[in-house]
């Protein structure tokens, strides 16, 4: 990374920091660790949940994001690594986002949030984890208030589980995605999860069943269309920059004004990841307030 662009950012980001931090004395949202029994894969879904500053005082829902974590991370990725808490604090201070309820759950650091070879790990957060959140907290039980999204593997679970369940998500927002077309490099901490291993090896066929190209079939044939953030950094060392921009062409064939791309500067890195995750929410956000 060439030294004035990282000085430019360190210095946004001391500038980020410096700003949450005087917000916060007088807005900050709570943060929660719960659990969601799970019949899909025999144990608990656990969790940590955002809830905005006027939580317990409302009495209207909220609309609420799930924020899936990235290869080896759990529920606590996005609030110790990618700043979630204080980027949220900041957005709903601003006005620049909705109040809203964030989820940031684990099925396991290797889940690939997919019913694969190993467990259902996609069931677990369809079946068990949303019926719970939405039984246990004041969060909209309708499409028009629930977005994902995610990082890496995270934006792989988010980006399928959304084509997949349209009728679920208003939004998705899909941060540097691991969703390598036709197969993932070797590099890629994929090729050694039990969810694409048959016979104890890494199973081809069982990837490219599971990945987004064979969902788009099903989802371009119905009606309902899930708006969609996509961003990942130009010097991925895992080339998803390229398979991003691959990933946006064909969204756009289907839905070309319910589409954004944005490549910046950057590896596969929190960095990275941290920078996406104000424009994502609000893209989201912005996008299911519309719907």
């Amino acid at each position: 990374m060439r030294l004035p662009i990282l000085l430019n950012r360190l210095t946004l980001a001391l500038g980020l920091c410096l700003g949450l931090s005087i917000s916060n004395s007088t807005f900050a949202g709570a943060v929660f660790s719960d659990a969601a029994g799970s019949q899909a894969i025999g144990r608990d879904v656990k969790f940590t949940v955002y809830l905005p500053d006027g939580y317990k005082e409302s009495t209207q829902p909220y609309p609420v994001v799930y924020l899936l974590h990235g290869a080896g991370g759990d529920e606590n990725e996005w609030r110790t690594k990618g700043g979630a808490v204080e980027t949220l604090d900041g957005l709903i201070k601003r006005g620049l986002m909705r109040p809203s309820v964030v989820v940031m759950p684990t099925v396991g650091p290797a889940s690939w949030w997919a019913n694969g070879a190993a467990e259902k790990s996609e069931s677990a957060i369809m079946d068990d984890l949303l019926p719970y959140v939405e039984s246990r907290y004041k969060v909209t039980r309708d499409r028009k208030g629930r977005a994902i999204g995610g990082l890496s593997m995270g934006g792989y679970g988010a980006l399928n589980i959304a084509l997949r369940h349209p009728e679920k998500f208003c939004a998705a927002a899909i941060i540097s995605p691991a969703i390598y077309d036709p197969l993932p490099p070797e590099a890629s901490a994929s090729r050694r999860t039990p969810q694409f291993v048959r016979n104890g090896q890494f199973d081809p066929d069982t990837w490219r069943a599971l990945n987004y190209p064979a969902q788009l079939p099903a989802y371009t044939a119905q009606a309902l269309r899930v708006p969609m953030w996509i961003v990942a950094g130009d010097h991925d060392y895992l080339g998803i920059a390229q398979m991003s921009a691959n990933l946006f062409a064909r969204i756009h064939q289907i839905q070309p004004k319910q589409a954004e791309l944005r490549i910046v500067n950057g590896d596969h890195e929190w960095l990275v990841f941290r920078d996406a995750l104000p424009e994502a929410l609000q893209y989201v956000d912005q996008s299911c307030s519309r719907s």
